[in-house]
C-alpha cells in the first residue's frame, strides 16, 4: 500500500469535508509530505452517532445486557492504550448484533464490538492528512460466534447411479411439506458434523500445523493466523508488507467446544441418514419423471430410460448399505468402534457404487481429501435459561498490516498484543 494519494486514488475515496459543514471527522490539518504517519490520531467511541450502536436489535432487556457487555469490552480496549499515543490513523468503535447462533437445539444472541482503523494518507496537492474511507485493519470481539456445521462426509448427499443423472439429496431431513420445520428443529445427525477444515476456514492458513491449530481453536488456547496476503512461510525482508488475520477463541477452561465422532456413532448416524436418502431419492426421482412425462423429444425418452434403470438399481444399493452398516456394528471390536471417524470427503466421488464400496472405511488422520468428524460438545453448549445474550464463548479477531507503509496499524497491533487484557474477556464467560 502506498501512503501517497496518487497510489490510492483508483481504489479509495477520501473524507474531504469539514466537521463544521458536513459533520464528518477529519484528520488534523497539519502539513505533511508523502506520509501522514506522525499526525495525531483520532479515536471515537460507541457514542459517535455515525458509528454508534444502531444494530443492537432485541428486547429492551437483551439490548441492555448486550450494551453493558460491549461497553465493558470497549473499556478493556481503551485501557490497553493508556500509555499509547495513536497516530497516523482514525480508530472508530461500533457495536452490532449479527442475529443468532444455533448451537444444536440452543439459540444464543450473536453480537459484537468492532474497532475499525482507517489509515491517514498525505494529499498529494494539499499536503495535509486525509482519512482513507475504508479500513484494512480491524479489531473485533464476536460474542457467541457462528460455527459452521454440515460437513459432507463420505457417503452422504448428492450421488449418481448411472454417471449421467445426479440426484441432489438434502441430508438434513426428508423432503416434503415438513422439510423446513424438520431441518430446523430435528436435523439429521450427519448434517451436524464439523470437520477440522470447517473450524479453520478463514481462521488459519498454517497448513503445516493444521491439527495443532484446530486444537488451539476448540480448546481456546493461544491464537491462529489467516494470512490475507502471501503465506507465513514466504521469505520476507524487514520492511516486507503483510496482511494477517489473527484469531483467539475465548472459551470455558477445560471444556472443548467440539468432541470427535466415533466410528460407532458414524455408522449409527449413517443408518438414520440412509432412511432420509431413500425417501429423498424417491422424491427427486418422481419429480424428474414428472418433468419428462409430457416430453416427446429424444432427450426426454433417453432420460426416462435412465430414470427407470436408476429406480430399479437404487433398492439394491440401499439394502447393501444397510446390511454393511449393521454388519460392521455387530462384528467389529469395541476398541475399533470407539476410534475417531475419519472418512473421505464427498468431493472424492459422486458414484453410488463407489460410495457403497467405501462405506465403513476409516482413516487415521484428516488430510486434504479426508475429514476427521466432530460435533458440538453437549457439555459445553447448554440451554440459555432465559439469558440468550450470555457469552457462551467469544472470538477475537485482529486483522493487521505490517510494513514501511503500515506503521500506524502495526504499532496499534503490537500494543494490543502487549497490553490488552484477554483475561478480562475470560471473566465474562460464566
Amino acid at each position: 500500500m502506498k501512503t501517497s494519494i496518487a497510489g490510492l486514488a483508483m481504489l479509495l475515496c477520501f473524507q474531504n469535508g469539514t466537521a463544521q459543514n458536513k459533520g464528518k471527522i477529519v484528520a488534523p490539518q497539519v502539513p505533511c509530505n508523502e506520509t501522514a504517519d506522525a499526525a495525531d490520531g483520532i479515536y471515537t467511541d460507541h457514542t459517535n452517532p455515525k458509528y454508534g450502536p444502531v444494530n443492537l436489535k432485541g428486547t429492551a432487556r437483551e439490548r441492555d445486557a448486550m450494551m453493558k457487555r460491549l461497553i465493558a469490552i470497549e473499556q478493556l480496549e481503551e485501557a490497553s492504550r493508556k500509555d499509547f499515543k495513536l497516530t497516523g490513523c482514525a480508530a472508530r468503535v461500533s457495536f452490532a448484533r449479527w442475529g443468532n447462533s444455533n448451537y444444536g437445539k440452543h439459540v444464543y444472541a450473536r453480537y459484537g464490538y468492532q474497532l475499525g482503523v482507517y489509515q491517514y494518507v498525505c494529499h498529494v496537492t494539499e499536503h495535509v492528512p486525509k482519512i482513507v474511507d475504508e479500513y484494512r485493519t480491524v479489531f473485533r470481539v464476536d460474542i457467541n460466534p457462528f460455527i459452521a456445521t454440515g460437513t459432507q462426509a463420505g457417503g452422504t448427499g448428492e450421488f449418481t447411479i448411472n454417471g449421467q443423472i445426479r440426484y441432489e439429496i438434502p441430508v438434513e431431513a426428508k423432503e416434503g411439506p415438513g422439510f423446513e420445520k424438520d431441518r430446523k428443529n430435528n436435523p439429521s445427525n450427519v448434517s451436524q458434523y464439523i470437520s477440522e477444515s470447517d473450524m479453520l476456514a478463514n481462521r488459519s492458513t498454517d497448513y503445516k500445523n493444521k491439527h495443532a491449530d484446530f486444537l488451539k481453536i476448540i480448546n481456546g488456547e493461544g491464537y491462529v493466523e489467516n494470512w490475507m496476503s502471501g503465506s507465513q512461510y514466504d521469505k520476507r525482508g524487514s520492511d516486507s508488507y503483510t496482511w494477517v488475520d489473527r484469531h483467539y477463541l475465548i472459551t470455558k477452561p477445560g471444556v472443548p467446544l467440539l468432541i470427535p465422532v466415533s466410528r460407532k456413532q458414524y455408522l449409527e448416524d449413517m443408518l438414520e441418514y440412509l432412511e432420509i436418502e431413500k425417501a429423498n431419492f424417491l422424491y427427486n426421482h418422481a419429480k424428474m419423471v414428472k418433468e419428462c412425462a409430457n416430453e416427446t423429444a429424444d432427450w426426454a425418452k433417453k432420460k426416462m430410460a435412465l430414470l427407470e434403470q436408476d429406480k430399479n438399481a437404487y433398492p439394491k444399493i440401499y439394502e447393501a448399505k444397510k446390511a454393511k452398516l449393521k454388519d460392521l456394528l455387530a462384528t467389529q471390536k469395541p476398541e475399533w468402534l470407539q476410534k475417531p471417524a475419519v472418512v473421505e470427503n464427498n468431493n472424492r466421488t459422486y458414484d453410488a457404487y463407489k460410495r457403497l464400496e467405501n462405506l465403513g472405511k476409516f482413516y487415521d488422520a484428516e488430510e486434504e481429501y479426508l475429514s476427521a468428524l466432530y460435533v458440538l460438545n453437549p457439555a459445553y453448549f447448554t440451554a440459555p435459561n432465559g439469558q440468550p445474550t450470555q457469552p457462551l464463548f467469544m472470538e477475537i479477531q485482529f486483522r493487521y498490516e505490517t510494513g514501511k507503509d503500515s506503521r500506524a496499524t502495526e504499532r496499534l497491533f503490537n500494543n494490543f498484543v502487549k497490553n490488552f487484557d484477554i483475561d478480562g474477556l475470560k471473566k465474562m464467560i460464566p
